[in-house]
């Protein structure tokens, strides 16, 4: 088995953590959020609460596939919040837990849009766009999973939010 070149997916890992209802769930997995359609991720605050790869692979070089990305987060990025606004901008907070004293506790984060056909969110930031393919959103879930193609292999990202 070739060993997985980390640089990718890290650089993943890095770009998501910057960003983190009462009706009937739609047969497609995204609700509602409101009268107007949105989406039921819109204007409530997301914390990362499990982010996987598939398949797993050897990140930390000891011979064991890696699947739980979680366990490579430092727990002050744990514990970041992203908010999708109801204007299409992204906000967040980094939550209790400073990674550098300097770092400031709320911010913009970018732009996001959705394509409700195709369940497509995508992400803008100073770095550029990330698609994220929406599994399931929910009042209290959101689930997305982002595809990686690293030295021709296909893996697949998969992150859970909880509403906070």
């Amino acid at each position: 088995m070739n060993r997985f070149s980390s640089l990718s997916l890290w650089s993943l890992l890095l770009g998501l953590m910057l960003f983190t209802a009462a009706c009937n769930k739609d047969k497609d997995g995204v609700e509602p959020g409101g009268i107007d359609g949105t989406p039921a991720f819109v204007g409530k605050s997301w914390q990362l609460s499990a982010f996987t790869l598939d398949p797993a692979q050897d990140l930390d070089g000891d011979g064991k596939p890696d699947a739980d990305l979680m366990k490579f987060m430092r727990p002050c990025d744990k514990d970041n919040t992203v908010t999708f606004e109801k204007n299409g901008k992204l906000s967040g907070s980094n939550g209790k837990l400073k990674c550098d004293d300097d770092e400031p506790t709320d911010g913009s984060a970018g732009r996001w849009s959705y394509n409700a056909d195709t369940k497509i969110l995508t992400i803008t930031d100073e770095d550029g766009a990330n698609e994220w393919k929406i599994i399931e959103s929910t009042g209290s879930t959101l689930k997305a999973a982002v595809e990686v193609l690293e030295e021709g292999n296909e893996f697949k990202a998969v992150m859970t939010w909880k509403a906070v």
